[in-house]
């Protein structure tokens, strides 16, 4: 893919912001997407990424697009596979089925980048292939957002030469932006079928301390209990941010989903989660409540990882859950294979189990044990 350097530019004109990045659902004749990027990278001695703009034209072949300019730059500059990146893409639409196969394989090859989307408008938001190329970018671990006011102002300030005004909200801005947001969630709400092999051995990896997960994932199952016997109904996985600026955790996402879709206080169902992180001090809270509430559904949660183990409000989230009647477990080499076969697209390649596996199964077993006692 060779890199298309002339599609980039330091910053746009305040005209040319206002008339691409109109947050209206539907307008016509914006025919170039904008792309603003910012990278972040971790650790000691990391290089020094500027702050550009990609630009291209909707209707042309999909590597003259904004989203592939920006691929064939960045994959230009040699990225050094031990380092983290986190990316994120400000851009006037969301990208087009075509992009997206290629932002997917490229998340797949470079387990190392995060990339979160955060879009003015959707593009063809009612048009089926459209809505399933949003939910095939959040499966193979993509953020995808709808821009908020603070965002837009972060882009005035950094992208557009703004002769030192403020960034003003147009006209109608907030219902735009509720309605763009509540069909992004409408589109993203149900669970996902599977995530990719990459996705799952990066976040589901038993450490001790596992830097870098800022994400939880949340694989399900659920059965109905019928008299003696249970029958075997829906599964699905769950993904979202932990970090404090979110509000809907990978739990959170289930339960909001159960109770407005599934839950029927006449039936009974058995739940199992496996998480790639024991639930935090709220979610854990939540759930209890949940719980308490529904004395018809019974929850398993099996935990690749314990979310913050030393600390006593965490222990007591656990605690709580216990108490309230959910099966608290360690996951093991059995709920590894088990999730790699039901939860991932493995194309029939068997399940590899990572070096020490065993010793940090034993380990957080021990500590969960602690807690629970």
């Amino acid at each position: 893919m060779k890199p298309q350097f002339r599609n980039t530019v330091e910053r746009m004109y305040r005209g040319t912001f206002f008339y691409n990045f109109n947050n209206r659902p539907i307008l016509s004749r914006r025919n170039t997407v904008w792309l603003c990027y910012k990278v972040k990278t971790r650790g000691p001695s990391m290089p020094t990424w500027g702050t550009k703009i990609f630009r291209g034209q909707v209707y042309f072949q999909p590597q003259y697009h904004a989203e592939m300019c920006f691929l064939s730059w960045f994959c230009g500059n040699q990225l050094p596979a031990y380092k983290r990146f986190q990316i994120t893409w400000f851009v006037s639409w969301t990208p087009c089925p075509d992009c997206v196969v290629k932002v997917a394989e490229f998340l797949a090859e470079h387990p190392n980048v995060t990339l979160t989307i955060s879009a003015a408008r959707l593009y063809y938001y009612w048009e089926t292939d459209y809505r399933r190329a949003l939910r095939r970018l959040r499966q193979a671990g993509a953020r995808v957002k709808i821009m908020d006011n603070e965002e837009f102002a972060y882009c005035w300030e950094n992208f557009v030469y703004n002769e030192g005004q403020s960034f003003m909200p147009w006209d109608k801005f907030d219902d735009n932006y509720a309605f763009l947001h509540l069909k992004l969630k409408e589109i993203l709400r149900n669970p996902m079928e599977a995530m990719y092999p990459h996705i799952f051995y990066f976040h589901f990896k038993n450490l001790r301390k596992a830097y870098g997960r800022n994400e939880s994932w949340l694989c399900f199952t659920m059965e109905i209990i019928k008299q003696c016997s249970t029958v075997s109904w829906k599964r699905g996985v769950f993904r979202n941010q932990v970090d404090p600026e979110s509000h809907c955790h990978a739990e959170r996402c289930f339960l909001s989903w159960f109770c407005e879709d599934i839950l029927s206080p006449n039936t009974d169902y058995r739940v199992t989660w496996y998480t790639s992180w024991s639930p935090c001090l709220d979610c854990a809270g939540e759930v209890a409540e949940f719980l308490a509430r529904h004395s018809n559904v019974e929850l398993a949660i099996f935990a690749a990882r314990l979310y913050y183990f030393w600390d006593t409000h965490y222990q007591q989230g656990l605690r709580s859950l216990s108490e309230k009647g959910a099966s608290v477990e360690i996951m093991g080499y059995e709920d590894f294979k088990y999730c790699w076969e039901n939860f991932v697209y493995n194309g029939d390649e068997p399940f590899k189990p990572w070096k020490g596996l065993k010793y940090n199964f034993l380990f957080l077993d021990s500590k969960l044990q602690e807690i629970l006692e």
